[in-house]
């Protein structure tokens, strides 16, 4: 899987170049694509745009990329397995992120065999982006304003054109699955191979008390180790921007593999650019869709968590406007309390809900929070949070 936020490190790269006239020609190189479903931006507000990691192989055509990745012919269709919304507030020069699990179960709308009905949300892309941006806006009700999607190879080679990014790790870590493998700790330079078999990892090992241990946090956990590879790609991106060579090396290697919606001009792109110059890491916020774990027909997948979604998918829209709402409580049950936002995860998701809801004694409003730390299960009546940083996950730093 690719990290999404990828996307959104090319649309920066346009935004904070030094020379928009560059900008503009290096726009043009990049792959355009009809999505439809998308709302227009009010000029000046905030807008959202939908980033997603392809684990497409089309790209695949030859036997190190099938060993390494799997061949076109075992691996066919393609899957959104990463899912993140950043919503773009021009007037304040901010972003925030909202990650999607990609095992949320959700109503997929349409009549495409195999895909909709009740289904995990990343299914959805395999119809392309129009089919997965219709099942947001009508389960989160969250108009997507742009949209942008990036694939293996694009994301090794920009990491790569940067010169890699530095993470701290405290712990070495490896997955067998993805080619992760970092033997020592401390803070490193990682390239672009390492970078992207850390945000494609679900079956993370980390090296304890001479032993190897199993992170258990799956998706949750990988999404922590993405918004710790954005933190730190940004970095090294604004220092990109006093080397030419280097952010035209970065931008060549976008243009090969990054995929924006057609309704995306490039005079927004360069008005743009004038807003985000200044944009840095630390004013990122980033937080996960609160999901409750559940098995149906043998199958493990996340609900929606109605009420905190509710909450947080209000205080993410609310993001860049006069009258935020307040934080959504992770360290206590949450309220029944009346937001602008609601969601509709469908009836036969809404009725799985019910089941598992009347099955015990808690329900998403009430439930106690779970961050899933290693070793640990998750209840299905309990609402996941990921809001608990795990230790084995690096950290940004500076050389």
């Amino acid at each position: 899987m690719v990290i999404g936020v990828t996307s959104l490190v090319v649309l920066i790269a346009l935004l904070i170049g030094a020379v928009f006239f560059y900008a503009y020609y290096r726009f043009h190189q990049l792959k355009r694509s009809h999505v439809a479903h998308l709302v227009a931006q009010a000029p000046g507000k905030p807008f959202d745009i939908l980033l997603v990691g392809s684990d497409s192989r089309a790209f695949v055509d030859d036997s190190q990329q099938a060993a390494a990745f799997g061949s076109k012919a075992s691996q066919t269709g393609q899957r959104s397995d990463v899912i993140i919304l950043a919503r773009i507030v021009p007037a304040t020069h901010q972003v925030k992120l909202l990650s999607i699990p990609r095992d949320t179960y959700v109503e997929i709308p349409g009549h495409v065999t195999d895909v909709s009905g009740p289904n995990r949300i990343n299914v959805a892309y395999n119809s392309g982006p129009s089919l997965l941006v219709q099942t947001i806006e009508q389960t989160f009700h969250i108009p997507i304003t742009y949209y942008a999607e990036v694939n293996f190879p694009g994301f090794a080679g920009m990491v790569n054109a940067l010169g890699g990014v530095y993470l701290d790790f405290r712990y070495p870590v490896r997955d067998a699955y993805s080619g992760l493998n970092v033997t020592h700790v401390g803070c490193q330079l990682v390239d672009g191979t390492q970078a992207l078999g850390l945000v494609r990892s679900r079956h993370l090992y980390y090296f304890e008390n001479g032993a190897w241990q199993e992170d258990y946090g799956s998706d949750w956990s990988r999404i922590q180790r993405q918004d710790a590879f954005f933190r730190a790609i940004v970095s090294r991106l604004k220092a990109a921007t006093t080397n030419p060579l280097r952010l035209n090396s970065f931008l060549g290697a976008a243009t090969k593999y990054v995929q924006i919606d057609q309704t995306l001009s490039e005079g927004e792109i360069i008005s743009l650019a004038r807003i985000f110059r200044s944009f840095s890491s630390s004013e990122l916020q980033t937080e996960t869709l609160p999901t409750i774990p559940f098995t149906t027909d043998g199958q493990d997948v996340l609900l929606p968590a109605q009420r905190p979604d509710e909450q947080m998918i209000s205080q993410f829209l609310a993001f860049g406007t006069t009258s935020p709402t307040q934080p959504v409580d992770t360290t206590a049950p949450t309220t029944a309390t009346k937001t602008s936002a609601t969601i509709t995860p469908g009836g036969a998701v809404q009725a799985l809900l019910t089941a598992a809801l009347s099955s015990g004694s808690t329900s998403p409003s009430v439930a106690p929070v779970t961050t899933v730390p290693g070793g640990a299960s998750a209840n299905q009546n309990d609402v996941v949070y990921n809001t608990q940083p795990e230790p084995w996950n690096p950290t940004t730093c500076s050389p």
